[in-house]
């Protein structure tokens, strides 16, 4: 999902008193219910399986791998393997980290 989704802590309490007001009031849309429970179960979601970290990382290893081919057009198979595999080898270490 769209990061755009992440909540802050006032945010996440926001839609949890949204979530609160919605179930106990029955003229309250059935949709404003809906989006409150999928945002507060989103966010609890990430913020619980540290998703969030992992993405953050992964994407930092690609952006160093990238930066490698960029900054050695003519690297050989060989160094580029050899990079690529310290750059994984870093991903796993800090993976584990988490």
């Amino acid at each position: 999902m769209d990061e755009s989704w992440g909540l802050n802590n006032a945010d996440l309490m926001q839609q949890i008193g949204t979530l609160m007001w919605a179930v106990n009031d029955d003229k309250a849309p059935k949709m404003v219910e809906n989006m409150a429970a999928m945002r507060v179960g989103y966010e609890v979601y990430q913020r619980l399986s540290g998703q969030r970290d992992v993405d953050a990382l992964r994407n930092q290893t690609i952006m160093a791998i990238a930066k490698y081919v960029k900054d050695h057009p003519k690297a050989s198979k060989e160094e580029l393997l050899k990079e690529i595999s310290k750059q994984i080898a870093l991903f796993v270490k800090k993976l584990e980290e988490i």
